[in-house]
This record gives structure tokens, sequence and C-alpha cells, in this order.
């Protein structure tokens, strides 16, 4: 899961310096069959590139998305202590169970909106229009597009009729529906990225806009023609998995109708994928050599011993997860120093569980099942009070805070070790443990 999520940031980034330079250069160019090309391929590359380098970046891999983080206690200068209900349940199942809840409710819109177009093609009579199939709906306001099938509702006159089949027909001819799955499947498995759902828009934007060109080419009066395009705005009714007539940004399409075309020079913007393609390459290269030379450097250095974030059985301990934050409560305690000193800090202390049943504070001599190390065994993630004319004091403070720390949790009483395949393996756990001033 982690290394999903590092390559979905390497795609926001991506496409967020793609979007940009389209924002920047091409936002206002009427050659919309360059505008297509360069919105496909940027969002191609954009998911592309990542794949080069899929190591983890240590600092991703050091955040432990997977560890089970216990519930955080709390022990005051004046001796008091507070023990919230402990949960064991990591917190990337949560984020698991959400992305997969939400990519199913998408991905079955997707898939009921298919099955509606494939109905009306078997439910209603058609007639071939040159390349195209032809279906009439008895349906007020609707017209739209699915491969080279157009659907057209009945009330259309004549004229207008003629229209709309010119505009659905450039959706049809130009396999618009293609640009439109591949992307809507892109919004589906990444739904939590902001920038794909602008070029799904955006996309749907440029079809509009190359569908409303070619209906003008074919002989249409302009003027005429924006009167049906506001006529059959209204009582829309089409699906989001087609190409429709009906579209809800008219005042762009119509503004984007009287501008002047630009000159085909302009053609060289295209080239501007080559540079940004590079600077992105060179980012994803060089992040894997630094995690290449670091992972290196590590097996050099140590015989590294594998622990595991999510074994199939954790690790238990005595009375339980509530009994072995029971024990460390009742076992710490606030160093006179620090309090005297007026030193608080908030203290994570990561161990691990071997596969013998020991705690082992000293996790840097063990890989993760998320192919990175564990890290630093005891963390500061905050730390306040102390004078700042004293710093080695206040240092000193903060040492035995996180001395206090180590010494209770190498204390837990550990019944058995975590199993992997039948056998007893190292396991990783995270405890929070905030020291507070009274």
């Amino acid at each position: 899961m982690i290394e999903f999520l590092i390559y979905a940031l390497k795609t926001i980034l991506g496409l967020g310096i793609f979007a940009l330079v389209y924002r920047l250069i091409f936002l206002e160019e009427r050659n919309f069959k360059l505008r297509r090309v360069y919105l496909l391929i940027s969002v191609f590359l954009s998911f592309a590139l990542p794949l080069l380098s899929l190591n983890f970046v240590q600092v991703f891999a050091q955040a432990q998305v997977n560890t089970i983080i216990f519930d955080e206690i709390t022990i005051y200068s004046s001796g008091i202590k507070n023990i919230s209900k402990a949960s064991s349940i990591p917190f990337h199942k949560i984020f698991t169970i959400c992305y997969f809840v939400i990519f199913s409710l998408l991905l079955a819109k997707i898939v009921i909106q298919i099955i509606k177009v494939n109905i009306n093609i078997r439910k209603y009579n058609h007639s071939v229009f040159h390349d195209v199939k032809l279906i009439r709906i008895p349906t007020a306001n609707t017209s739209y597009s699915f491969f080279k099938n157009i659907f057209i509702g009945e009330t259309p006159g004549k004229h207008d009729f003629e229209k709309i089949l010119a505009h659905e027909r450039i959706h049809a001819v130009q396999l618009h529906t293609i640009d439109v799955i591949f992307i809507e499947l892109l919004t589906v498995i990444f739904w939590f990225n902001p920038v794909i759902w602008w070029y799904k828009t955006e996309i749907k934007n440029v079809h509009e806009y190359l569908a409303d060109e070619g209906a003008l080419d074919a002989g249409f009066n302009q003027k005429s023609y924006q009167i049906t395009l506001l006529e059959h705005l209204i009582g829309s009714a089409s699906l989001s998995i087609t190409n429709n007539f009906n579209y809800s940004l008219i005042k762009n399409r119509i503004a984007m109708m009287n501008k002047e075309k630009n000159s085909k020079k302009n053609n060289w913007k295209i080239l501007l994928i080559f540079p940004i393609s590079l600077l992105l390459v060179l980012a994803f290269a060089c992040t894997k050599k630094t995690d290449d030379k670091n992972s290196g450097i590590i097996n050099e250095s140590t015989e590294i011993e594998m622990a595991y974030y999510e074994p199939e059985v954790m690790a238990e301990f005595k009375d339980g997860v509530d009994g072995a934050r029971m024990f460390i409560a009742k076992n710490l305690k606030y160093p006179p120093k620090a309090i005297e000193n007026g030193v608080s800090a908030k203290i994570m202390v990561t161990f691990v569980v071997s596969s013998e049943g020991e705690i082992i504070t000293d996790v840097e001599q063990f890989n993760t099942d998320t192919n990175g190390t564990i890290g630093e065994g005891v963390t500061v993630i905050s730390k306040a009070g102390g004078t700042e004319t004293n710093n080695n004091n206040n240092e000193e403070c903060l040492q035995l805070l996180k001395d206090e720390s180590l010494r209770v949790v190498k204390m837990l009483p550990v019944v058995k070790p975590a199993m992997k395949d039948g056998k007893p393996v190292n396991s990783v756990y995270t405890f929070p443990i905030n020291f507070a001033l009274q």
C-alpha cells in the first residue's frame, strides 16, 4: 500500500506540472486537436514515468504507515496518568477500506452507465448514417454518442436535428469515447487525485470544442448553430460516460466559436512535452538512485533482519493491548529534573517484538516488509518548556524523557511473538508517550 501511495504522489506531481503548463500555454489555444493530443499524452506520461522508479522514498518508508500504533498515554508532572481506550487497528487498513469502497462505487457507476447505453442500442430502432449508427430515442432534449452509436431524441426539428447529428458524428468518428473511458477509469483508480478530476473535465471540454468546430466546418451558420446549442441545453439527461451535445459549459463553447483560429505555427507547443518529461524522469531517477545507494550502505554495514509491520497474527501482550498500555502507564515516572526545568515532550517509541518474544528497541538493525528500514527507535514529535539560554540542560532533560520511555517499554511482558506462514517472526509496534506539565 505504501508503494501505491508513493506512486500516486508521483503521478500527482507529474499531472500538476503538465496541467500548469497547459493552463499557461494551451488554455486559450484554438487548435483543439493540439490540445487533445497534449492532454492525452501528458496524462499517459504522468502515470507511466513514475513506473521508472518504484522504490520507496526513504522518508516515506520511515513514516511507518503500516505499523500498529497504540493510543497515546499521557503522564503529568503531578503523577496523574491519562489512559484512553486502546485501539490497535492499523491506520492503513482504514484507508484501504475507504479506498476500495469509493473505488467500487465509482466503478459500479461506470458499469451501470455502459449497461444502460447497450440496453438503448438493443431497445430502439436504428439506421446507418454514413459510417455511424443512428438511434432515435423518445426522450426530449437528449443527444449523446458512444463509440460509433449516436443517440438523438425525437423532438428536434429537421434543421436542429441535422446540426445535432453533425456535432455527434464528430464525437463518433474521432473516437472520443476511447478518451472518455480512459480518463474515467483513471479517475476511478486514482479518485483521491485532485488533478485527474480536472483532466477529466478539460478533456471533455476539448471534445465539445472539437465537435462544435466540426459541425461548423460542415457548413452550418454559426449563429443558428449557437441558438440550437442553447435551446437543447435545457433538460439534458445524458450519461457521463458518453459524449453529449448538451454540455454545461455552454458559455465557453460559444466563446471559443467566436474566437479567431490560431496559426498552425503554434504546433511547436506540443514539443513542450519533451522537456517536462525529461524533468520528471530526472527527478524520479534521482530518487531511485538515492534509495539504492542508501540500501547498499545498510547491506554492507550489517546483516539486516526482517521485521513485519503486518504479520498474519500480531504479537500478544500480557492482558492484551489494554494490559500493555496499563503496564506502561503504571511504571512510567516523570523525571524530576525535567519537571524542575519545565521540559515536556511527546515521544514515539518504536520497538520490535522478536520471533523469540523479546522486546528490542535497537530497531535500526531491522529491514521491513516494505523494503525499507525502520529508522530511529525513539522519535521526539514535539517538545516544549525549558529556557533558551540553557540548551544543554534542556537536551539533557529531553534525553531523560526518552530514556524513561525506553526503560518501561523494554519491560513489556510478551506472551507470544507474531506469526507468519505458521512461523514466529519479528513484528514492529509504535507507542506514543506524552509527558505533560500539570
